[in-house]
C-alpha cells in the first residue's frame, strides 16, 4: 500500500467512527482521574465514622488511610498540592499504626494526651482535604472545566462542625446526629462524582511510577499493623517478673501460732517473714475455701444433672453422651482454688488473706484480680506476691501492676466507697505449682462487727485484647464468663464480746 492509499484508508476509518459514542465503561477505563479520586473518597468514608463492634473501629480506619495513600500516590506528579497531600497520607499511615500499638498497650494513660492526639489527627485530615481541593482547582483551571460543585469544602466544614458538636451538650443527641449523618452521605456521594467530572481533563494527568501494586500495599500495611498489635498484646500480657529464690522461713514461733489457729500449712509456706510478723497476736480465725473452673468451651453442660429415670437406662442416650463429652471437656478446663482467711488482730483490726493456686492450668496472659473491702474505716495493703516452682527451686516475685485505692461503686444500697486492691497475675512459661496471695488489714469498730469481702479473679485464655484494659478494668467486667467472684463473710469475735459487755454494763 502506497503512502496516498494509506492516508485515504485512515480518512475512511475516521469517517466511519466519527459518529460512534463510546460506552460509559470505556470512558471510565480511559479516565485516569476516576480511580484515585474514588480511593480518596472511600478513604474519607471509612475514616469519617466509627462502628464499635467486631473491631471495625480499627479495621475500617486502617483500610481508609491506606486507600487515601493509594489515591494520593497516583496523583503526586500532578502538582505541589497533591504531592504535599501524599506526604501527609504517609504520615497518617505511620500515625495510625502507632495508634493501634498504643491502643493495645498502656501507652496513653492521660486523657488529655489522647484528646490532643485526636484533635491533631482532625487538623491533619482537614489540611489534607484542603490540599486536595487546591490541587483539583488547578486541574480544573488547566483543563478549562467549570466544577459543578465543591464537595471538598463541604467535607471540611462537616469535619469542623462535628468537632464543635463533640464538645457541646448536643454530642449525644439523635436530633443532631441524624442531620449530620445525612450531610455526610450527601458529601460522600458528591466526592464520588468528582472522578467523572474530570473525564475531560485526562490529558492533564501525569502518571506516577509505582514499585508495589495497590493490592500488595494493602496487604503489607494491614498485615504489618496486625503483626504490631499482636506483638504488643503478647509483650504487655506477659510482663517479666522480678523473681528471686524463696528465702528460708523465719518467725517460727508466729508461724506455729498461726498454724495452731488453723491457717493451712500450704498457705503459711508461701508467706514472707514480714507478712507473718504483721499477723503477730492473731487470736481468732475464720476460713473459706472454694474451687472455680474456667470453662473455655460453649455452654456449661458439665453441670447438667440427668433425671434418675434416664440415668438408669441400660443404653447410652444422646443426652448422656452429650453430658460425658461436656464433662471430658471440663476436665481439661483451667481450675483455680482460693483460700480466704480472716484473722482478728489486737487493736480492732482484721487481717484478710486471699491465697490462690492453680490446680489445673496456669496464668500466662495477664490474669487480673481485685479485692474489695467493704469497710468505712479503711484498709492497708501488707503484702502481695506470686510464688511458683521451677526445676526444684521455689521462686517468688512481686505482683505486677499492684494498685491500692478507694473506688466509688454503685451497689445494692447505693453509691459507696470501698477499698480495692488489684494486680496482674502472669507466670513464666514452665512455672510449676503456680500460686500467690494478697494480704491486707482492715480497721473495725462497733458498727463493723460483721462484714464481707470480695476476691474477684479474671482469667485470660489468650493475650489478645484491644483496647488495653487495666487489671482493675478486666476484673470488673461483671458479665464476662472469665470473671469469678469469691465472696465471704467475717465476724469480729473479741470486738463483739467487748461490745456485748458494754451493753450489759449499761443495762
Amino acid at each position: 500500500m502506497t503512502g496516498p492509499e494509506r492516508d485515504e484508508f485512515d480518512r475512511m476509518i475516521e469517517q466511519d467512527i466519527a459518529g460512534t459514542v463510546p460506552a460509559q465503561s470505556v470512558v471510565e477505563e480511559v479516565n485516569p482521574w476516576h480511580e484515585p479520586i474514588d480511593r480518596i473518597a472511600w478513604g474519607l468514608t471509612l475514616t469519617g465514622f466509627t462502628l464499635n463492634f467486631l473491631y471495625l473501629q480499627y479495621l475500617l480506619p486502617a483500610v481508609g488511610v491506606v486507600l487515601q495513600y493509594l489515591g494520593f500516590r497516583a496523583l503526586r506528579r500532578n502538582g505541589a498540592a497533591f504531592r504535599a497531600a501524599w506526604v501527609i497520607s504517609m504520615v497518617r499511615l505511620i500515625w495510625f499504626a502507632v495508634f493501634l500499638v498504643l491502643e493495645a498497650t498502656p501507652g496513653l494513660p492521660v486523657v488529655g494526651i489522647d484528646l490532643a492526639a485526636g484533635l491533631t489527627s482532625l487538623v491533619v485530615q482537614v489540611v489534607q482535604l484542603l490540599l486536595l481541593r487546591a490541587g483539583l482547582r488547578q486541574v480544573y483551571q488547566k483543563a478549562g472545566i467549570t466544577p459543578q460543585s465543591d464537595p471538598l469544602r463541604s467535607a471540611v466544614c462537616w469535619q469542623i462542625v462535628c468537632a464543635v458538636l463533640a464538645f457541646s451538650p448536643l454530642a449525644h443527641s439523635w436530633l443532631v446526629g441524624i442531620p449530620v449523618i445525612i450531610a455526610f452521605v450527601c458529601i460522600v456521594r458528591a466526592l464520588f462524582r468528582l472522578g467523572g467530572e474530570l473525564s475531560q481533563a485526562g490529558y492533564c494527568f501525569v502518571a506516577a511510577p509505582v514499585r508495589l501494586s495497590a493490592g500488595w500495599v494493602k496487604l503489607c500495611y494491614l498485615g504489618g499493623c496486625l503483626m504490631l498489635v499482636l506483638a504488643a498484646c503478647v509483650l504487655v500480657s506477659h510482663p517479666p517478673l522480678d523473681e528471686t529464690p524463696m528465702e528460708e522461713h523465719g518467725e517460727t514461733e508466729i508461724r506455729q501460732q498461726l498454724a495452731d489457729l488453723g491457717v493451712p500449712d500450704e498457705v503459711l509456706a508461701d508467706l514472707a517473714d514480714e507478712d507473718v510478723r504483721a499477723l503477730d497476736g492473731a487470736f481468732y480465725i475464720e476460713r473459706y475455701e472454694e474451687m472455680q473452673t474456667f470453662h473455655t468451651g460453649k455452654g456449661h453442660e458439665d453441670n447438667m444433672v440427668l433425671p434418675e429415670a434416664e440415668a438408669e437406662l441400660p443404653h447410652a442416650s444422646p443426652r448422656s453422651e452429650q453430658r460425658d463429652k461436656a464433662r471430658a471437656a471440663a476436665d481439661r478446663c483451667p481450675m483455680l482454688r482460693v483460700h480466704t482467711v480472716y484473722l482478728e488482730l489486737p487493736e480492732d483490726r482484721m487481717a484478710v488473706l486471699n491465697w490462690f493456686r492453680w490446680e489445673r492450668g496456669s496464668a500466662y496472659w495477664g490474669d487480673a484480680f481485685r479485692t474489695v473491702a467493704y469497710n468505712d474505716l479503711g484498709a492497708e495493703v501488707v503484702g502481695a506476691r506470686m510464688v511458683y516452682d521451677r526445676k526444684g527451686i521455689t521462686y517468688t516475685a512481686p505482683v505486677p501492676d499492684l494498685t491500692d485505692g478507694m473506688v466509688t461503686a454503685n451497689g445494692y444500697f447505693g453509691m459507696r466507697d470501698s477499698r480495692q486492691i488489684s494486680g496482674t497475675v502472669s507466670y513464666p512459661f514452665g512455672a510449676e505449682n503456680p500460686r500467690g496471695y494478697v494480704l491486707y488489714v482492715m480497721y473495725l469498730d462497733e458498727n463493723s462487727l460483721y462484714g464481707g469481702t470480695n476476691f474477684v479473679y479474671y482469667h485470660a485464655a489468650h493475650p489478645f485484647r484491644l483496647p488495653y484494659l487495666t487489671p482493675l478494668e478486666r476484673a470488673s467486667r461483671t458479665f464476662d464468663d472469665a470473671v469469678w467472684n469469691h465472696y465471704s463473710n467475717y465476724s469480729a469475735q473479741r470486738l463483739y464480746e467487748q461490745t456485748a459487755a458494754q451493753m450489759d454494763d449499761e443495762l
